[in-house]
């Protein structure tokens, strides 16, 4: 018997009612099960190495890279408002206080609104094209900012802001668990994560441009938000026709090439798509303690957001530079964090750095807590103005740790709902972490920011601590599955697939192995 048959055969068995007292979960398959089990028992075909390689790379270069350009621009609109900042945007909006830090958090909020409403679509919806509806109105909302001259619109269009750009970096996680191997997920995390710092490297340059156009009686900080507003909208509706929602609906593979793509991603053991939003998957999620512990680090993690991103400008600005000198300055930071994001990764993506993710997060911490050290002891003057400034740049090197947590979420959980949720509860601790981080940024201590830099300096000390945890938990975990009989790998290929395919999660399935 073929394997299309064997598969269909069991697909029969498993269309009576599904009782879970008298069935495994995994016999569910038609009525629970991914998507990807819909192409994979009619059509299922053998395939060679070469072929699989070469769709891999087809892949990268349609998909990665659109990721990139995507989560850069996305940076880039978020962001803006800190080079808003440098150029006088607190002056000439008659900023006072607190305010410009309130503009930061508050875009935060409306991300923390809409993460579960967002997740929960993601899920229900095609994410490829959810996600391009979001980009649009984005895109809108940031042309918009360039008509505010004031605290109060700006504090509704940033909370908008925050509502539209929730779904990216979720969707871009579940899309990289949805096409790439687990082993293969930390470079192509790297190369979109990258964009943060790619992409600031260029957009440098022109919001250095941009800072000198005083047309029409605008401030440069508005002639930003309209050029990158109006840019946004433009790739967005071509983004409709670009970003697809899966490998079964890809329309630029032909149909040998989505069979290939999905049934390559068999090892994962973590689907591909699911549209079921499951409630026995929600109460594992809330009750895994290494959820917990991932959710936890991120809180932690962005804490030092508004050090590494947000007050750069201004803090470099407040060593004595001038403001186009700052904006220049603030480019060497983005280029140490790409660098840094895609050597770390690439190398935790070949052979010698299997096992070796959570060591490359607490690494990556050393340089933070370093650069911290110097700009809370080192007294700042002309004399040690190099010294500081060094710390800055220095502290890009934490960011690849970020791109390292994002793959532990695609990799080591499983179930798609469990995922969603999952990613809920994570990107809820960043929107938290990042509405608090810069209130720790006092405008009175400008440009030393004391307390903010001693809250990011212990937030590094307890990560390192929290992922060292972490990964003795896995460890535990993975040598009791090597000692259960269902832990161990099955002979029958049919059966793997579809184990892999129906929709079980980390728990639920003993021959995963949590990726360390």
């Amino acid at each position: 018997m073929s394997t299309a048959e064997k598969i269909e055969s069991r697909q029969q068995e498993s269309q009576a009612p599904c009782d879970d007292e008298l069935k495994p979960r995994v016999h569910c398959v038609v009525k629970d099960g991914d998507d990807a089990l819909a192409i994979l028992h009619s059509r299922f075909e053998p395939y060679t190495k070469e072929e699989e390689e070469r769709l891999l790379r087809k892949i990268d270069i349609r998909l990665a890279l659109l990721m990139l350009f995507v989560n850069g621009i996305q940076f880039v609109d978020k962001l803006t408002i800190s080079q808003a900042a440098t150029y006088g945007l607190v002056n000439e909006a008659q900023l006072v206080g607190q305010e410009f830090s309130l503009l930061i958090t508050i875009f935060y909020i409306g991300y923390l609104v809409a993460q579960y409403p967002t997740n929960y679509l993601m899920q229900r919806f095609p994410i490829g094209r959810y996600i391009t509806v979001n980009f649009v109105l984005w895109g809108v909302t940031l042309t918009c900012m360039g008509a505010c001259t004031s605290f109060a619109p700006f504090m509704v269009t940033r909370f908008l802001l925050g509502v539209f750009e929730s779904c990216l970096n979720p969707g871009l996680i579940l899309i990289t668990s949805s096409w790439w191997k687990r082993e293969e997920q930390p470079a192509r995390i790297a190369i979109w994560f990258c964009a943060s710092g790619v992409i600031s490297i260029p957009t440098g340059f022109i919001f250095y441009g941009v800072a000198h156009m005083h047309a029409r009686g605008l401030f440069p900080y508005q002639w930003m938000f309209i050029f990158f507003g109006v840019f946004t909208v433009c790739f967005g509706l071509a983004l409709w026709y670009l970003l697809p929602d899966s490998p079964v609906t890809a329309r630029w593979l032909n149909d040998r090439e989505r069979l290939i793509a999905v049934e390559r991603l068999k090892s994962n053991n973590t689907g591909v798509k699911n549209t079921h939003h499951k409630w026995p998957q929600v109460k594992e999620a809330l009750g895994d303690l290494k959820v917990w512990m991932l959710v936890a680090g991120v809180f932690v993690h962005n804490m030092t957001n508004s050090l590494q991103t947000n007050f750069t400008g201004l803090i470099i600005k407040g060593f004595g530079y001038t403001t186009y000198q700052a904006v220049l300055l603030s480019i060497p930071p983005a280029a140490i964090v790409a660098v840094t994001v895609l050597v770390v990764s690439f190398f935790l993506s070949s052979k010698y750095g299997e096992g070796k993710r959570i060591f490359a997060i607490i690494i990556c911490y050393i340089p933070g807590v370093i650069s911290c050290a110097i700009l809370h002891a080192s007294p700042l003057n002309e004399n040690t103005k190099g010294v500081h400034l060094f710390a800055v740049f220095f502290i890009g090197c934490v960011a690849a740790s970020a791109g390292i947590m994002y793959s532990l979420l695609s990799s080591n959980i499983a179930g798609y709902t469990k995922k969603t949720v999952s990613g809920t509860l994570y990107f809820i601790s960043y929107c938290v972490a990042n509405i608090v981080s810069p209130q720790t940024f006092i405008a009175t201590q400008a440009p030393r920011y004391t307390t903010g830099i001693i809250v990011s300096l212990t937030a590094f000390c307890v990560n390192i601590c929290l992922f060292a945890g972490l990964y003795m938990i896995y460890t535990v975990e993975n040598r009791r599955r090597d000692k259960l009989d269902e832990g161990r790998a099955c002979q029958d290929e049919t059966r793997e697939l579809i184990d892999a395919f129906s929709d079980l999660t980390d728990g639920e399935n003993k021959k995963l192995r949590y990726k360390l």
